[in-house]
């Protein structure tokens, strides 16, 4: 009986520390597509929002990057400026 008590017990223990370790750790950002208008190419390009891939000229303001390939809906968090591939 004392070790059937003491495996539950330990059990148990096992159980509340993986929960603790999910409820305590935040998700990994997933990588998120962006729109930015490129003028060479004339059309829009698909890039990683936060990336390297693209600049926003700050100097100049207007929308940097959409979140759709329509120009329809400007990214909220990104900062306005012009986009510039690099």
């Amino acid at each position: 009986m004392k070790n059937y008590i003491k495996n539950i017990l330990k059990g148990s223990l096992v159980m509340m520390a993986i929960v603790a370790a999910f409820a305590f750790t935040n998700p990994v950002p997933q990588l998120q597509t962006v729109w930015g208008y490129d003028e060479i190419s004339d059309e829009m390009v698909p890039v990683t929002l936060g990336s390297n891939e693209y600049d926003c000229n700050l100097s100049i303001t207007e929308t940097c990057v959409y979140l759709d390939e329509q120009r329809q809906n400007p990214h909220p968090q990104s900062p306005n400026g012009k986009f510039e591939l690099n």
